[in-house]
């Protein structure tokens, strides 16, 4: 028998742990995502240091052998192959969460992650790593397309933002355990670690709220209001009978056939504008050296702080970007979304100028260039880094949520792959001061034209954000019920 809740005596606490207890089966899913995103900076320093006399670990010492250390070019793909496969993973989760729902589709990349960190940790050569790593990174783009919107869609318009911005700070937080692993753990061993913690998400994803919004997007009526009630309580049922009115008014658009809804979409404004702001932010965000931090910290922090410095180093900035993420969530409360696109985005312009400048006059080492690092990871980790993605389970109206996010973080994962994979290739002929002051300039200039054409979402419903990008309702006409043709239901 079908479970049903009245929402009548349950209280706004009662109801926000349920938001949240529901949050948190994707949220893991991102924890593993900062564990698969921060293990290059583990793998590799060890990998090109395997065989030598002053070897860190002697754990799994009879497995070493098996992996000498590798060229600078199989370096940029260990580092890349992760990336590589998630916009791919992103395309596919597009059509996984409209087809088999937001819960079912984050369950879905649980066991493909246990198989890609059991294929690293017990990897005979560098092919079985990297196709590991790629089977990671698959998943890493299931569940950056599917997070946001299962987030969104189950979450009150007053938690939306903090348990949005969540992503960040569980990305971070998973950043922070691989690397603290890598420090005291041999690579292969941190990857045994990982794989338990695949089986206990999986096992905490169960327990999760399907989106009301989907099942009602599949006439599941009688399930969507349980679950609408369950997780908003009767306080909120005129917008849970909004959500539903929509959706008879747009069952005459279903009827057209396949082609016709992809051409309709695709020509739409409620679809071409969100993605294209999202595009830029993701390359802003993406261009402006956040991931190339996380993915060669330890590289990088050598050449400043010298070997025996870099692993403590490392875990600074770790803890650092994990005390933002979790200000960024007090702040994303209090402060508005293009505010802090504008902190966050000139902050970190300033922070790689600052850090290219001493790279260049090779002064202040190494307290200069490792202050500017912890201050590019402050300010990015602000809003650079989190914004893009609450916003892709915001800006897209709930019929081109599927597709939307998925094109969207698609994109965001490609530009990943390309600075990630590009990155050791112009620290050798840009020198790293150059390269930090290309990130400066794509952080500068990105910043100015997202402060122009950002949308503010901060307390507001998803239906009220859609109509920013109706052109022909003013913002008085909140009651309005004429349907334009290429309007979507939300």
């Amino acid at each position: 028998m079908e479970r049903t809740f009245d929402g009548t005596n349950d209280s706004e606490l009662k109801l926000r742990v349920r938001q949240l207890l529901t949050a948190l089966g994707p949220l893991l899913g991102v924890f593993l995502v900062g564990l698969s995103s921060g293990y290059s900076a583990v793998l590799l320093p060890q990998l090109k240091s395997s065989g030598s006399s002053n070897e860190r670990n002697s754990t799994s010492s009879e497995n070493e052998s098996d992996i000498m250390g590798p060229t600078t070019e199989e370096v940029s793909w260990i580092a890349a192959s992760a990336v590589l496969p998630t916009a791919p993973g992103c395309w596919l989760a597009g059509l996984m969460i409209e087809k088999l729902g937001r819960k079912k589709s984050t369950m879905l990349a649980y066991p493909l992650f246990l198989v890609g960190w059991a294929m690293i940790g017990f990897a005979p050569g560098i092919a079985c790593l990297l196709v590991g790593r790629m089977m990671c990174g698959l998943c890493c783009g299931l569940l950056g397309a599917v997070a946001p919107i299962y987030i969104a869609e189950t979450s009150s318009p007053v938690l939306r933002g903090i348990l949005l911005n969540m992503i960040i700070l569980t990305l971070s937080f998973g950043i922070l355990a691989v690397h603290a692993l890598g420090t005291w753990l041999h690579w292969r061993t941190t990857a045994y670690v990982c794989i338990a913690f695949a089986v206990v998400s999986s096992l905490i994803c169960i327990a999760s709220t399907e989106s009301p919004i989907w099942l009602i997007n599949k006439g599941l009526t009688d399930q969507a209001r349980a679950a609408w009630l369950h997780l908003r309580g009767w306080k909120s049922l005129d917008e849970y009978r909004a959500l539903e009115n929509s959706k008879i008014q747009g069952r005459r658009l279903e009827k057209r056939s396949m082609c016709s809804k992809l051409r309709k979409t695709l020509s739409s404004r409620y679809f071409l504008w969100p993605l294209g702001l999202l595009y830029l932010f993701f390359f802003t965000a993406q261009f402006s050296g956040y991931n190339v931090v996380i993915y060669y910290s330890v590289d990088l922090l050598m050449e400043v702080t010298g070997p025996e410095n870099a692993h403590v180093g490392t875990l600074v900035l770790d803890v650092v970007r994990l005390i933002t993420s979790i200000i960024t969530c007090y702040l994303m409360k209090k402060r508005n979304r293009r505010t802090m696109s504008l902190v966050s985005g000139f902050g970190s312009a300033a922070a790689m100028f600052l850090l290219s400048l001493s790279r260049f006059l090779q002064v202040g080492k190494p307290w200069f260039p490792v202050v500017s690092l912890v201050l590019y990871v402050v300010f990015s980790t602000m809003g650079l880094l989190p914004l893009p993605w609450m916003l892709s389970g915001e800006l897209f109206p709930r019929k081109f949520k599927g597709l939307g996010s998925g094109l969207a973080s698609g994109f965001a994962f490609i530009c990943n792959f390309a600075v990630v994979k590009i990155a050791p290739g112009m620290f050798v002929s840009l020198q790293q001061y150059g390269t930090f002051a290309i990130y400066g300039v794509v952080a500068l200039f990105g910043t100015c034209i997202l402060y122009l054409t950002l949308p503010e979402t901060k307390d507001k419903t998803l239906q009220e954000i859609e109509r920013f990008f109706d052109k022909k309702t003013k913002a008085s006409d909140v009651k309005r019920t004429e349907h334009f043709d290429d309007r979507p239901t939300i």
